[in-house]
């Protein structure tokens, strides 16, 4: 499991904000922060919103239909 989330200032910044205990973001505060969640060699959040993202229905529009839609056995890729 792992955990992306965004940190208000770099772990080895020198500044005050970063280095006092009273003033980092409290664990109350990580649902707001959370970036991804990673789990079983996938991340979820990042894995859902680039799916499809390089497709542009648009310029597939033209094409006959039997064109538009592909097969699993059509698909190749590279291990």
């Amino acid at each position: 499991a792992a955990v992306i989330y965004e940190a208000p200032h770099a772990a080895d910044a020198a500044l005050y904000p970063a280095q006092c205990r009273y003033l980092r973001p409290r664990w109350q505060q990580l649902p707001d922060r959370l970036l991804d969640l990673g789990f079983g060699g996938r991340w979820w959040v990042l894995g859902a919103r680039l799916r499809d993202c390089d497709v542009n229905e648009e310029e597939f529009r033209e094409l006959p239909p039997r064109l538009r839609q592909l097969r699993p056995e059509q698909l190749r890729s590279h291990h």
